[in-house]
This record gives C-alpha cells, structure tokens and sequence, in this order.
C-alpha cells in the first residue's frame, strides 16, 4: 500500500534507558512536516565454503533518519540539538550533546488510512543550512533535521509501526499520547498467584477461621478483575498500577474479614 501522506509529528525526550527502566518526557508536536525517510543499515557477515555462499549473518547498525519541515523555531532547534538559547540568540558550542529523543508521526496510506510510526531512540546531528538570494521564481528553503536511531538499551526495540485498517490495532485515538514503553506486569501477576492460593485455601462458614460467603464471592471477583488487566495486551503501566492496589485493597478487605 503505496504511502502518500506526512502528519503529525511528534518528539519526545529519552529522559532514562538501562536495563532496569525506561521513560520517556512529554510528547510535543513538532509542526511543519513535509517528508520522513527512514534508511536503516545492515551489516552483513558472509561465509563461502565448497566455492558457494554457505552462511549469511546479518545485524542491524544504525538507522539514519531525515526529516524536513517547514519551519524550525530557534527554541525548538536548541532542544533537539542541545544548543543554548540566550536572549533570543541561538548559540552553537563544540561540545554541545544533544539529546537522546523519540521520533513519531502517521503517514496516510493511499486507501485512506493511516499508518502510525514511532522511532523510539536517536540523536539529531548539526543542520546544514542552505541559503541563497532572492530571485524572480519563489524557492523555498526549508530545514533538514538529520537523526541518528538506534535500539535501546532497556529491551533492544528501534521502531513501533501500526496501520489504522488492522483488525488488531486500536490505539490511534492515543498514539501521540505517550512513547511506546514495555509494562511491568510482574508485580501484578505476583499478587494475582498470591490471592489466588488465599482464595483456595479459605473455607466458607461462619465458624471460627472462616470466611462469609459474601466477602469470598467479592474477593473472588476482585481477582477475576486483576486477571482480566494482566491479560490485556493494551493495558497501560499505569491501568497495571492501579490494578495492584485495588487487589492488595481486596485482598486486605478479605483477610479482615475472617471469623473470630
């Protein structure tokens, strides 16, 4: 499906990336999108043996990223490239480092839907600036922002792409929300098999050492609901959170509740 559409450009900045956590800074537009190309390179390994190719190894190395809008305020440039702006003067240094950032957009397909992209770790290099006198036709000079992309540390992941037409894809309403990061769920799937063994083990009555039918019934349900996050594959870190609390909550609630 050919694509014949740039919209809605996005940046954020890599704030942490180890192997321990991810987090990304606040989503901001950046306006203006004339074009995106994305040019991975593939290093490739091979090996001949019996006077024929016998093995061929290939491994992703940087993926170069060019982008063109039709504007690029000064503030915005000394946020990508990690220049200082001082007085309303954009001031370029040697050993100016810029940040590490992701990079998304949609691009509209020739059927009418969107495909929605997000570059999820790279690093904007100097922009070469191209000026000229004025002449009698109109041309237009327009920014080139050149990135470098690459995987991140915390689970090896580059690039995240979904079309609007998939049967499996609903999260365009959101996709400029946040930067893709993976969910913790461990946390949840722990207290899950924790209240699951509580569960098992009480005994309805009302004798000593028993629980109410009422507050097992509830409890049970509290747990069904837990579950229900922990197998949602759309479900965000912060619906996983919340899903530990209402559970370690219930699952308070019932312990409370046994018979004296």
């Amino acid at each position: 499906m050919a694509q014949v559409g740039l919209n809605e450009l996005h940046y954020a900045l890599l704030t942490e990336d180890t192997q321990e956590a991810i987090s990304y800074g606040e989503v901001k537009p950046l306006s203006g999108a004339i074009n995106a190309t994305i040019n991975p390179t593939v290093n490739t390994q091979e090996l001949y043996a019996d006077d024929q190719l016998w093995e061929s190894v290939s491994a992703l190395g940087k993926i170069d990223v060019e982008v063109e809008t039709a504007q690029l305020p000064l503030n915005l440039r000394a946020e990508l490239l990690g220049n200082e702006l001082k007085n309303g003067v954009l001031i370029e240094k040697a050993n100016d480092s810029a940040p590490h950032l992701a990079l998304g957009f949609k691009s509209l397909k020739s059927n009418g839907s969107y495909r929605y992209i997000w570059l999820l770790k790279g690093v904007a290099q100097p922009i070469a600036e191209d000026y000229s006198t004025k002449r009698d036709n109109v041309e237009h000079k327009t920014p080139r922002l050149r990135f470098t992309f690459m995987s991140r540390i915390h689970d090896g992941q580059w690039k995240h792409t979904a079309d609007e037409d998939s049967e499996e894809f609903s999260g365009e309403e959101s996709w400029f929300e946040q930067v893709p990061v993976p969910v913790d769920k461990s946390a949840l799937t722990a207290l899950i098999t924790s209240a699951q063994e509580l569960l098992d083990g009480a005994v309805v009555g009302s004798e000593p050492g028993e629980y109410p039918q009422g507050d097992y019934d509830t409890f049970s349900d509290a747990i069904d609901a837990a579950q229900g996050v922990a197998d949602d594959a759309d479900a965000d870190q912060e619906t996983v959170d919340a899903a530990v609390v209402t559970l370690d909550e219930a699952m308070t609630a019932f312990l409370e509740a046994e018979v004296e």
